[in-house]
């Protein structure tokens, strides 16, 4: 600067963590010095603005539609159905934004992450287009597995109600079998005459 002062700062703390921040924003409220203590002249005097990302609201990241609100989408675990959705809130931003390879790499790595338990140890594409299509294909395939389970649980609550504790042996064909088979046993249940007769 033209008078040889330091420029402006602006502490900024980026909090991500679980649960919400409550510490004090003034560094001096976090030196310990009791009151009359001579050392206070020389502690440093400083303020810092704090982004607490899990103190926005869903539906207040939504209407934002920032990157950092993207990113702030991210880092607090969507939900698996919305996914696919906000990858293609991540694409349109990057398409009307050109220039910001490193943040893209960023999101594409986010993005991977956040697959993860619609597919674990997938390996993830370097695109990001590439890696909503998968997450597209992935979400499919979670729902249908969530589907079937909930299918072979029902299916094993009725065994057990009708014909009492359900083996160990019939219980590991009910969770094998495809939702076709498991619609087919649904039915036998309510005229069969033992559990062999459901599922054989």
């Amino acid at each position: 600067m033209p008078d040889s002062r330091l420029p402006p700062i602006l502490p900024v703390v980026l909090y991500n963590g679980n649960p919400r921040w409550r510490a004090p924003v003034e560094l001096g409220d976090l030196i310990g010095l009791p009151d009359p203590s001579p050392m206070w002249r020389w502690q440093p005097k400083l303020r810092y603005h704090l982004i607490d990302e899990g103190a926005f609201s869903p539906g207040d990241l939504v209407g934002r539609g920032g990157l950092p609100a993207l990113l702030f989408r991210l880092e607090n675990s969507s939900p698996p159905d919305e996914l696919v959705g906000l990858a293609d809130a991540v694409l349109a931003w990057f398409s009307s934004h050109p220039g910001f390879q490193a943040a893209r790499a960023v999101f594409v790595e986010l993005l991977g992450a956040a697959m993860a338990p619609l597919g674990p140890g997938v390996q993830v594409p370097e695109e990001l287009l590439e890696v909503r299509n998968m997450l597209a294909t992935r979400l499919e395939q979670w729902e249908q597995r969530v589907l079937l389970k909930g299918e072979a649980a029902l299916l094993l609550r009725q065994l057990e109600r009708r014909f009492g504790v359900v083996p160990g042996w019939a219980r590991d064909r009910v969770l094998a079998a495809d939702t076709v088979t498991i619609e087919e046993w649904g039915l036998r249940v309510l005229d069969a005459a033992s559990l062999e007769d459901v599922i054989g």
